[in-house]
């Protein structure tokens, strides 16, 4: 993997009460960068998705946690 491309733990789990699911999501970084925009730590929370970027591209959405990047 080269420093173009994370790879993204969201977790998104059946088995617990809010019904979520995990998934891991590989992110290659267009000319824009990764088209997501994060705040916290541990986990962190996709704020928001650029449209038609990378992160939209790959699945992820707005509210998805990411417990590793």
């Amino acid at each position: 993997m080269d420093s173009d491309e994370r790879i993204l733990n969201s977790v998104l789990d059946f088995d617990l009460p809010t019904g979520l699911v995990q998934r891991n999501v590989i992110l290659q970084r267009d000319r824009y960068g990764y088209g997501l925009t994060v705040s916290g730590d541990n986990p962190v929370y996709v704020l928001s998705i650029r449209d038609g970027g990378a992160a939209q591209k790959a699945g992820v959405q707005t509210n998805d946690q990411i417990i590793k990047w």
